[in-house]
């Protein structure tokens, strides 16, 4: 589902949306090099305008035990001439690893998970505190009559995820950086063993 959405002006002022979230795109592989290309027609979040290729830029990402280096096209607005990084679905925005990886860890039991106890426990308390916070979001475009209320995130924690992180970014209610999270930060409701 490609969702859309129309920004007011009035919300325009507060905007600081860099990315578009993409669910179609194009991979090549060139030895080391990955380079996503979409296969959807974006428009500019900010005033709807067409894009045009600007350039690119390197993203590393953590897939597993291994970085990646993934080359994302960078795109221009020809009526406002914001700059806009295309973001494939499986990347989380300000994030190191990849979202199966985040969803895997955040899945983890104590016993179980791969990395530091640390990374464990911010994983799971950012993923907690997003899922909430995209939930919110979502209501918000609901009651605004930007989104449907059938709209359906999926049941399985990466499906859901991944259909969060599109809705945020595209709608730009992206919060930037929100990493160094502590159990006080999230809402004692969301926060269970």
């Amino acid at each position: 589902m490609i969702a859309t959405f129309s920004i007011t002006k009035v919300n325009l002022c507060f905007l600081s949306q860099t990315m578009i979230s993409i669910a179609h795109f194009e991979i090549t592989r060139n030895g080391e090099k990955t380079k996503i290309f979409s296969q959807e027609s974006s428009v500019c979040p900010i005033c709807g305008g067409p894009l045009k290729v600007h350039g690119t830029c390197i993203r590393k990402v953590r897939q597993g035990e291994h970085t990646h280096q993934i080359h994302l096209r960078v795109m221009e607005c020809r009526h406002c001439g914001k700059t806009h990084r295309e973001l494939p679905e499986g990347l989380v925005p300000y994030k190191r690893h990849d979202l199966n990886s985040l969803c895997e860890i955040a899945e983890a039991t104590e016993t179980q998970h791969t990395c530091e106890t640390s990374t464990w426990l911010r994983i799971r308390f950012w993923l907690a505190w997003f899922l909430w916070y995209a939930q919110n979001v979502l209501d918000g475009l609901i009651t605004a009559g930007q989104m449907s209320a059938t709209f359906s995130p999926g049941h399985s924690l990466r499906r859901r995820t991944a259909s969060f992180v599109r809705l945020v970014v595209n709608s730009g209610n992206w919060e930037q950086h929100r990493s160094a999270m502590t159990r006080k930060d999230i809402p004692s409701i969301l926060v269970s063993s």
